[in-house]
């Protein structure tokens, strides 16, 4: 009878090669963000759909105003209009690009606390 070769251990270098390229990635990230290399801009996008038919249209300005179809509204007003809509409607957001980050998520938070799922952003190429 022939025996089986046992080997004692198990093979590491797949494992220390994973390990290798996982560190490699975390130096050239690290690297970019301590440079200031990565640049972020909310406002235009290289890929974009073309909007066919603004449906439903609200506007966020840098002024802090508030417009749906392109009717301006007060915070309370916006709130009181939003329930009209239907949960089958589609809703674009336009927000200026100096226009803060906290009314944007004010504008998406009344949206989903009013079952309004159906939302695009507009943007600039």
């Amino acid at each position: 009878m022939r025996s089986i070769k046992r080997y004692d251990g198990i093979n590491v270098v797949p494992f220390i090669d994973v390990l290798l390229v996982l560190l490699a990635i975390v130096f050239v990230i690290s690297n970019f963000i301590a440079l200031g290399k990565l640049d972020v801009s909310l406002a235009s996008s290289s890929t974009k759909e073309k909007i066919k038919e603004l449906k439903r249209e609200i506007v966020i300005t840098k002024e802090r105003k508030f417009f749906i179809d392109k009717k301006e509204l007060e915070k309370e007003e916006f709130i009181a209009q939003l329930k009209e809509f239907k949960s089958s409607d589609d809703i674009t957001i336009l927000s200026d690009k100096g226009s803060l980050y906290e009314d944007f998520i004010f504008v998406v938070d009344k949206l989903k606390e009013n079952n309004l799922e159906k939302i695009s952003m507009a943007v600039t190429q």
